[in-house]
Formats: structure tokens, C-alpha cells, sequence
């Protein structure tokens, strides 16, 4: 397994810290293996924990009044978590393992000690909430009624592409597995009306879906075409 020096350099909140926090939170921080379909935490869970992805993809999800999931959030290596686990609440959503993944965990206590030490740490957390909320605010949008899956689809692939994208053989490769189970909670839409519309894109030539994994063929294509149905 990977080392804990080694993990820590990979949160992304820790970038730009002091090296006496770093060395301060490693102190009590652990690291465990996580399997696929591991739940780090489920929802009205206690946790004193605050908890980081350091190797894999975990994802954060809803249950809905109709007990529909609802994918909130997808992340990979170098993300925090549960940052709402410094309110001392109890967590007030899912933690779903994508794939095998390692987890590095810090108690509550020792984190929150770390950012009354360390302003940079502080800012970082308080910028990491902005954004979240920011990208709340984008899905609330993209999940009214009156805009079509199509639409939705579309607009998830980009910014997918744009967040988890990799160049393989000219096309973009959004590196997450994801199954048309799992992109119909992400967007809010029925199975079978995505399998229709992957379809659909597939047959236009702007992605192609190979082992459960989405290549999009032509970026500014794909783009165009969201724009055009808006």
C-alpha cells in the first residue's frame, strides 16, 4: 500500500500548507483499502473523522422519498470527503467506493486544531466549500423538469471531460467507469431514456461508450451540439 508521506502529498488541500501542519496531522492520520462498492460512510452516520481519497474514485450520493439515488458528487485521488464533518453533525449523505481505492482518515478534533494553526489550510477548506456550493448550484439548474435529458446528458460529458478527461487514440477519455445506471442517477432521468440518448449520441459520431467507460470523439462537436439544444 502506499505510504503515508506519499498520501499526504497528494491531498489537494494540503498544497499550499506549512510543513509543521503537514507533519502535525500525519501524526494521527491512517490509511485503509477500500473495495468497490465499500461504503466509507452512509448517511445519518456518526463520524469523528474527516476522511481523503488518496488512490482511487468515491462517489456521494442521495436516496430520495421515492428511494431513488441521486449521485451528488464524484471524486478522485487528492479530494476530501466529508469536510461537513467539522460541524461535530452527523453526516448527512453517502460515501459509495467506485473503485478498489485507499482512504486516509484524520479525527475531527486534530484537523480542526490544524486550521486554527494554520490560515492557509483554513482558506483552503472555506474555498473548497465555495466551490461545492457553486456546483450545487449548477445541478439544481440542470435537474429542473423543464430541461430535457439530452440536454442534461450533454452538459454532464463536458463537464466530465473537463474534470476527469484524458487524451487516448484523438479522442477524450473520461476516466471514471460509469455504467447507464449510474450516469441516469448522476443526471436524475429514467435508464432507459439515457440508454437512449447514448445511443443517440453514439449514432451522431460525438462519443463512444466501450467497457463502461465514455470517449468523446470531438469536444467542440459535442459542445455545438449542446449549445444548439439549449
Amino acid at each position: 500500500m502506499i505510504k503515508l508521506d506519499e498520501a499526504l502529498k497528494k491531498i489537494t488541500l494540503f498544497k499550499n500548507i506549512d510543513s509543521k501542519t503537514i507533519e502535525y496531522i500525519k501524526q494521527f492520520s491512517n490509511l485503509k483499502l477500500y473495495k468497490e462498492k465499500d461504503h466509507v460512510f452512509i448517511d445519518k452516520d456518526e463520524t469523528m473523522n474527516i476522511y481523503f481519497i488518496v488512490l482511487g474514485k468515491a462517489a456521494l450520493y442521495k436516496i430520495n422519498n421515492f428511494g431513488d439515488k441521486k449521485i451528488i458528487f464524484i471524486f478522485d485521488e487528492g479530494k476530501i470527503l466529508n469536510e461537513h464533518s467539522l460541524q461535530n453533525i452527523k453526516v448527512s449523505i453517502n460515501c459509495e467506493i467506485l473503485e478498489d481505492s485507499v482512504i486516509m482518515s484524520v479525527p475531527c478534533d486534530v484537523f480542526l486544531k490544524a486550521m486554527e494553526k494554520d490560515f492557509m489550510l483554513s482558506k483552503a477548506i472555506i474555498d473548497l466549500m465555495s466551490l461545492n456550493i457553486r456546483r450545487l448550484y449548477r445541478q439544481l439548474q440542470n435537474t429542473t423538469n423543464n430541461l430535457e435529458c439530452e440536454k442534461k446528458l450533454a452538459s454532464k460529458l463536458l463537464k466530465f471531460s473537463k474534470d476527469n478527461g484524458i487524451f487516448c487514440e484523438n479522442m477524450v477519455k473520461i476516466n471514471i467507469p460509469l455504467t447507464v445506471t449510474y450516469i441516469s442517477e448522476m443526471i436524475g432521468s429514467r435508464r432507459e431514456t439515457v440508454s437512449r440518448q447514448i445511443k443517440k449520441f453514439s449514432k451522431l459520431g460525438l462519443i463512444e461508450f466501450k467497457d463502461n467507460f465514455i470517449f468523446i470523439k470531438d469536444i467542440d462537436r459535442l459542445r455545438n451540439y449542446f449549445y444548439d439544444i439549449t
